[in-house]
């Protein structure tokens, strides 16, 4: 009970030790008694004990003497000294040692009293705090959700264990360093931080979304509540920030979104497919009679043979958009990348021709089997190599490696020494009809990202100082692979 201390009263008067005993047992404490300091000594072993109540003057010593010893034995002790005689000196000492109160005698009861029912207040309250102490540090240690506090610089105070959880990063490894440089992608510190400043003038912020880089390099998707942290006086010290990881959704709901609009393309297509077809037909008739009629050096031969192009053209874009719309069927077989990628490269002499490209695997020693659709993954090595030979100018490079990534997939890295790709480029580059070239659909890198998802794998643009450098990672062979030989998505 919070009421009832445990108190060693240590007095060597029988008559004031009885006295005593008798008014703290009447309050319902429970009293143990000695009448020396080595006594009170055997009595600390014996049990513990929340209050020592101290006569300034013992057989073997004074209070003064006996507090240090006191306080190392009992760190957490509440201790009253009671002497017939006071001196400012030792007063001072005894406050000096964590004395909590100094009563003269003869005691007054009710001064006693008061004095032990205020050591038994502060005892509940300091119960109370350790509860709700306890309790926080509980819902820290357990909540699924990011616990995080910056000083007024942006600095890392403390983050709770789930943030350790979801990125790797311990508290002793950023504690002190500035969160947006070390924790934020570079394309969205200066919004973020600017998010930061707001909540740092008492602008509270709810919904915020922003990824986090996590120790492996990847990012997490996190959804933001943000206050402030302030002192006694009102004044704010630090930003606290409460973040939901919904990196799960966000991808979820970025596929969703996908699914709508490649059905609302497939649904267009088909109906603009079947008349479109039927138009280019005719058109190609038309060219294939009148090219018959006009002489091969007439002027109008070459607006024939334009035309020709043209509706080539067209239909060439009819079908891949088309053919992008489309679920995705996978066939997979188990094979070695680097023999597919060579092989595309084989391919790739028409686009290499009178150009000096050069394709870099030298140090690519990945022998791992991975099962894939190889018409498939040989598209995606297409798209790529064919996206950076548009880019580079001659000499071209194009770098390729791939290596065991943990167990259960392999990371490969398509490089080249090409111009790069700026922000926008990189946030733009998996949409749909995007393209930085001046002819093309802009369907080549969304189709590689859908191949990609199809294999269950995933696709990222990579930070690099010279020419863009692309990441993706596949499963390697896997008895859920093995047992599925076609998949739609």
């Amino acid at each position: 009970m919070l009421n009832v201390l445990d108190i060693l009263l240590v007095e060597d008067d029988a008559d004031t030790r009885a006295n005593l005993c008798d008014i703290l047992e009447l309050d319902g404490h429970r009293v143990r008694f000695a009448a020396t300091h080595a006594e009170a000594k055997q009595q600390i072993q014996l049990a513990p004990v929340s209050v020592v109540i101290l006569d300034r003057r013992l057989p073997d010593g004074t209070a003064e003497e006996f507090l240090p010893e006191l306080r190392r034995l009992l760190p957490d002790v509440e201790t009253i000294v009671v002497t017939g005689y006071a001196d400012m000196d030792g007063t001072i000492e005894a406050f000096r040692n964590g004395v909590a109160d100094y009563i003269l005698k003869p005691i007054n009861p009710d001064a006693l009293r008061k004095s032990v029912q205020r050591l038994v207040r502060q005892r509940r309250t300091e119960a109370e705090l350790r509860s709700e102490q306890r309790f926080a540090n509980e819902i820290l240690a357990t909540a699924e959700a990011i616990v995080l506090v910056l000083d007024l610089n942006g600095g890392i105070r403390r983050f709770n264990p789930y943030f350790t959880k979801i990125t790797g990063w311990e508290l002793e490894e950023l504690q002190g360093l500035d969160w947006f440089e070390h924790c934020i992608p570079p394309q969205e510190k200066d919004r973020i931080r600017g998010v930061f400043l707001s909540t740092a003038h008492d602008v509270h912020s709810t919904g915020i979304l922003n990824p986090i880089c996590t120790k492996d390099g990847g990012e997490r998707q996190i959804r933001w509540s943000n206050t402030t942290l302030k002192d006694n006086s009102g004044r704010v010290t630090s930003v606290l920030g409460v973040g939901v990881d919904v990196t799960e959704l966000v991808a979820a709901e970025d596929l969703a979104m996908r699914s709508e609009r490649l059905a609302a393309i497939g649904q267009t297509m088909t109906g603009l497919a079947h008349e479109s077809r039927n138009a280019l037909q005719r058109i190609k008739a038309g060219v294939e009679v009148l090219s018959l009629e006009i002489p091969a050096s007439s002027e109008a031969n070459a607006d024939l043979k334009s035309i020709a192009r043209a509706a080539n053209d067209l239909h060439t874009l009819l079908e891949e958009v088309r053919s992008y719309a489309a679920p995705i069927h996978l066939r997979r077989k188990q094979v070695r990348l680097p023999d597919l990628w060579r092989r595309v490269w084989g391919y790739l002499k028409v686009s290499k021709s009178g150009r000096s490209a050069e394709l870099d695997d030298s140090g690519c020693h990945c022998e791992d089997l991975v099962e894939v659709d190889v018409a498939k993954m040989e598209q995606v090595f297409r798209n790529l190599f064919e996206n950076s030979l548009a880019a580079c100018s001659d000499p071209a490079i194009i770098s390729v490696r791939c290596e065991s990534d943990g167990p259960n997939s392999i990371l490969v890295e398509v490089r080249d020494n090409g111009p790069g790709l700026n922000a926008e480029q990189q946030r733009k580059l998996f949409d749909p009809f995007y393209t930085t070239k001046s002819a093309g659909t802009g369907l080549g890198m969304s189709i590689v990202q859908r191949i990609i998802d199809a294999h269950r794998g995933e696709i990222q643009i990579v930070e690099s100082t010279t020419g863009a450098c692309f990441q993706f990672r596949l499963a390697k062979q896997t008895s859920l692979a093995r047992q599925r030989t076609c998949q739609e998505i």
